[in-house]
């Protein structure tokens, strides 16, 4: 059977008119794929991406990404940190959005801070000097 197919397609294929109107098939095949793939997805439709790792930053507060200049405690989405800047607690129980770890940098956390807090904590995040502790 597979042989059969293989000989026909090769019988369908030997000149050069036909290679073509079979290539011109083709693509014409491929372009409606890409057609009705595009017209499905039209400018009001919504595509979410859902993480069951992730939790929603609640209203009022921004989220806050930084990266880790030490050692961090396990951490994980949904736990509570407080946010020490300079031997001085800033926060405390902030929620943990988010937890990446990307090869070759540091893990990146992603925190949901009050809205007047967050250029603090994005500022002192930039110059090293905040430390993320773990609440029990």
């Amino acid at each position: 059977m597979r042989t059969k197919l293989i000989d026909q397609w090769h019988a369908l294929c030997r000149d050069a008119s036909r290679q073509r109107i079979v290539i011109i098939l083709l693509s014409i095949l491929s372009a409606l794929f890409y057609l009705v793939t595009a017209l499905s997805f039209s400018a009001d439709t919504q595509v979410t991406a859902v993480q069951d790792s992730r939790y929603e930053i609640p209203a009022g507060f921004r989220a806050v990404a930084m990266q880790s200049v030490g050692p961090l405690p396990q951490l994980r989405s949904g736990d509570y940190v407080d946010v020490i800047i300079d031997a001085a607690v800033v926060l405390d129980r902030v929620l943990v959005i988010d937890v990446s770890l990307q090869s070759g940098h540091a893990e990146t956390v992603v925190l949901a801070v009050q809205s007047n807090q967050a250029p603090q904590i994005a500022n002192a995040s930039a110059l090293g000097i905040v430390t993320l502790v773990l609440v029990g």
